[in-house]
């Protein structure tokens, strides 16, 4: 929008912001957060610990945490649900890049007899982090979609307030 007597600052006017540029620019952010995320998530997600007898995977956990909170953090300051979802997609693809393109076993395990006989820890590791960041987005969608719903229905019983009813005594 070009500036011109009208609409200058100096008169008073706001520049009005698009609110495409603005989805566009936390979509951008959410994918950038939904990388590091996700490639966070994908090198703590194998952590565990020993106890003797069996494992207890606690980097699947925290690499979920730390992927939902990522999620959280976008959709609450976009209120966008598009941003909240490119951030999720960008998780996966970073989780799904890095196993694809390293060499070895190191960001996963392979899903055979062998790896569920001595480390079944890390296979339901690798499996619920490969299958709960398209859960863990979805809830975050929802969240916010029902975050949304909740703040438009306040906001129009906050404007039955501010705006009384007429009544017989007002007609007078």
């Amino acid at each position: 929008m070009r500036m011109n007597e009208s609409n200058s600052p100096e008169h008073g006017h706001a520049h009005k912001h698009s609110k495409r540029n603005t989805t566009v620019g936390w979509s951008l952010a959410g994918i950038l957060l939904g990388v590091i995320t996700g490639a966070v998530g994908t090198v703590l997600h194998l952590n565990s610990y020993w106890t003797g007898s069996f494992g207890l995977p606690w980097g699947v956990v925290l690499a979920l945490v730390i992927a939902w909170l990522a999620q959280r953090w976008i959709a609450l300051r976009s209120v966008s649900i598009v941003a909240t979802g490119l951030t999720g997609i960008a998780q996966y693809l970073t989780l799904a890049a890095m196993v694809g393109l390293s060499t070895g076993n190191h960001f996963s395990v392979p899903l055979n007899e062998q790896t569920w006989e001595f480390v079944p820890h890390l296979v339901i590791a690798t499996l619920a982090w490969n299958i709960a960041i398209v859960a863990v987005t979805l809830l975050s969608m929802l969240q916010l979609a029902r975050t949304i719903r909740r703040t438009k229905a306040q906001l129009a019983a906050d404007q039955t307030h501010l705006t009384p009813a007429f009544s017989a005594w007002d007609k007078q």
